[in-house]
C-alpha cells in the first residue's frame, strides 16, 4: 500500500478571513494535510523565519511532499522549502514590507484601544518591541471592557500573545530575504504581475497560475481544481 503524500498547509487560525485549506482534506484519502498555525512559536519568543522554518518541519510526522502558502505566509512557506527541498504552491503570495507592519500594528492599536501617535514612524524601521510594550500596557483597560474578572483577563492575555506574535511573524518575513529552494515552485495568482524578487532568489523558475476570481482566490473553483490536482502529485500543475 502506498503511503499517504504529506502536504503541509500554512494557515492562521482564528485571524479574521484568512486561508482555510481544510477543503482538501479527506480522511483516509492518498493526502495526508497537514495544517500549521504559524503563530505558535512567535507566540513564545521571536524567530528568525530560517529559526521557525526549522521548528515546524522538527515537529511534522513526516517529511512535507508539498507545501502550501497564502499572501504573506509566502516567505515562511518558501524558507521551509529550502530548508527540505520541497516543491510549493503559493496562493496569492506577496512580501511582506514595512508599510504591512505599520498598518497591521495601527490596525490592532485600534483594537486595543490605543493611540498610535508617536509610535508609528514611517521614516523608521518599525521598532516591534516598542510596540508590543504599547499593546501589553493596554492589558487592564481591554480586560475592564469584557469585564474585569478572571476570564476577561485570560481572554485578553489570549489575544494579547495572538497579537505580539502577528507583529513577529511580520517582522520575520519582512527581514528574511529570499529563499533560494531547488524549484517547483508554482504561484497561483490574480494579479497581473506578482512581486516574487523579494521571496525568492531565482523568481522566473516559478511557474505562474494565472486566474480569475473575484473576493478569496481559495474560494474559486478553478484555484481549488489546482490545488487538488498539487496535493495529488499530479502532473501539470
Amino acid at each position: 500500500m502506498t503511503a499517504p503524500r504529506t502536504v503541509l498547509a500554512l494557515e492562521f487560525r482564528g485571524v479574521g478571513d484568512t486561508a482555510d485549506f481544510g477543503f482538501l482534506a479527506a480522511p483516509g484519502g492518498p493526502v495526508d494535510l497537514v495544517r500549521v498555525d504559524p503563530l505558535v512559536h512567535h507566540i513564545e519568543h521571536p524567530l528568525l523565519l530560517t529559526e521557525h522554518a526549522r521548528l515546524i518541519l522538527d515537529a511534522l510526522p513526516a517529511a512535507p511532499d508539498l507545501v502550501l502558502a497564502y499572501c504573506g505566509t509566502a516567505a515562511l512557506g518558501l524558507h521551509i522549502c529550502s530548508v527540505a527541498g520541497t516543491p510549493a504552491v503559493l496562493v496569492d503570495p506577496y512580501p511582506v514590507t514595512a508599510a504591512d507592519l505599520r498598518k497591521d500594528f495601527a490596525r490592532l492599536c485600534a483594537s486595543s484601544g490605543i493611540d498610535p501617535a508617536g509610535l508609528l514612524d514611517p521614516e523608521r524601521e518599525p521598532d516591534v518591541a516598542r510596540w508590543e510594550s504599547a499593546l501589553l500596557g493596554s492589558r487592564d483597560s481591554m480586560a475592564e471592557q469584557y469585564g474585569g474578572d478572571d476570564e476577561a483577563y485570560e481572554l485578553v492575555d489570549d489575544l494579547l500573545d495572538r497579537y505580539c506574535g502577528w507583529l513577529r511573524f511580520l517582522r520575520a518575513s519582512m527581514t528574511a530575504g529570499p529563499a533560494a529552494t531547488g524549484g517547483g515552485i508554482s504561484v497561483i495568482t490574480a494579479r497581473p504581475h506578482p512581486v516574487l524578487t523579494p521571496l525568492l532568489t531565482a523568481p522566473a523558475a516559478a511557474r505562474i497560475h494565472r486566474v480569475e476570481a473575484e473576493g478569496g482566490l481559495l474560494d474559486s473553483p478553478q484555484v481549488r481544481k489546482l490545488l487538488s490536482a498539487a496535493v495529488h502529485g499530479q502532473e501539470g500543475t
